[in-house]
């Protein structure tokens, strides 16, 4: 188990130097309970941080070079602060580089840094550890370096980072979720707005499940940011028909009868899921509140429905682990999680059915495709923090 004082011992283990400040900081990874793909179009989401985070030890260095040694993929990348550029061999590099560019940009002068970074946040999984390394690191800096930044600018630096550098076109809920998390609780988020309202799991009886296909997403391929446009296309079609519609969270599913003939078939498609996801998002809020979980399964139930054909990011892996786990006693519901293409699952379980669960998506992913899932029992946790290794 990760704490912050094994994480000093490594820093200073890869590192050397006990005699400057080391920062020490940690970002979760998030779950998305429902809300796919309508954060970027000003819609409703509901994710919460988790008990899984990204852990960063950062110290100054005289120079200008930055040393980035990750123990998860056991790999040392160099770079220089004058010259920042997106390096495709890079990889993973690229989000901390990201990060302290947007940062200089900001205007913020920066000396060199040792980073050393270890996680638990499964890696392309889509529980987000790339906005949780850039939260980590972007909270490491301003521990050193003399500057500050409120939370809310932490998270629009770091989606900034991810947008230009990186060139992810993701929404803002990621970043808000690993830095604003709250233990026990999901996060009702406004896109638009940024308001954000904590509603409580009601998990005594029941577990979060995320369930690994291990096909690993590539957003930076282009289908993502493909959809964003596809977004974007049906507003613009739809404005001279609907003027309130600034986003296709402005559409009302009363109003989809009259504005999907409006649109190419494709783009309908896209819009249809996005005005029906964030439906779906409100109508999942209420059923927690009423703690009415089988109401929560049968929206999760929905969502991946929705994403698997409107949308088209699910991928055959994730569909037969949610179609298993659907089909297994004691699962309320489930559904692909995060950008598609790859990545995790999510399920609602019955706490006594978890075993059960995990032996029969296991059974018949090892039948199909020859591997057997890892899964992961999540919490909702805090958000992003400094931590202090005891002296």
């Amino acid at each position: 188990m990760l704490t912050a004082q094994s994480l000093r011992q490594a820093f200073v283990r890869t590192f050397g130097d006990q005699n400057r400040k080391i920062a020490l900081t940690r970002s979760p990874g998030r779950i998305n309970v429902i809300g796919e793909h309508v954060d970027y179009n000003e819609g409703f989401v509901l994710p919460a941080a988790v008990n899984r985070a990204v852990w960063v030890a950062a110290q100054r260095r005289l120079d200008s070079k930055v040393v980035v040694f990750s123990a998860t993929v056991d790999e040392k990348i160099e770079f220089d602060l004058k010259t920042m550029r997106n390096e495709k061999d890079h990889g993973w590099a690229n989000y901390p580089k990201a990060v302290l560019h947007t940062l200089q940009n900001r205007g913020w002068k920066l000396e060199g840094l040792n980073l050393y970074i270890e996680s638990d946040v499964p890696m392309g999984g889509g529980m987000s550890s790339s906005a949780a390394l850039e939260c980590a690191v972007a909270w490491g800096a301003m521990s050193l370096f003399p500057y500050t930044l409120d939370k809310l600018s932490v998270v629009k630096i770091c989606q900034r980072a991810e947008n230009a550098f990186v060139g992810v076109n993701c929404g803002i809920m990621d970043q808000y979720a690993s830095v604003f998390g709250k233990q026990g609780h999901a996060l009702f988020l406004d896109c638009r707005t940024l308001q954000c309202q904590p509603v409580p799991l009601p998990l005594a009886t029941h577990r979060l499940l995320v369930i690994d296909s291990m096909v690993k997403r590539k957003l930076v391929s282009g289908e993502y940011n493909k959809r964003r446009e596809q977004c974007a296309e049906a507003v613009k079609a739809l404005k001279a028909r609907f003027p309130q519609v600034k986003a296709l969270r402005d559409l009302e599913e009363a109003d989809l009868a009259k504005a999907l003939p409006l649109l190419p078939p494709v783009v309908a498609k896209r819009a249809e899921h996005v005005v029906r996801e964030c439906a779906r998002v409100k109508a999942a809020v209420a059923a927690l509140r009423a703690g009415n979980l089988k109401g929560v399964g049968a929206l999760l139930n929905a969502s991946h429905e929705s994403l698997k054909t409107l949308y088209e990011v699910s991928c055959p892996e994730l569909d037969l682990l949610v179609g298993t786990a659907q089909r297994t006693p004691g699962v309320l519901g489930a559904r692909m999680m995060g950008g598609g293409f790859g990545g995790c699952a999510i399920a609602l379980v019955e706490t006594p059915a978890v075993d059960l669960a995990k032996r029969e998506v296991s059974r018949v992913y090892q039948h199909r495709f020859g591997t057997t899932p890892p899964f992961h029992d999540v919490e909702a946790a805090d958000g992003t923090s400094e931590v202090v290794a005891p002296s």
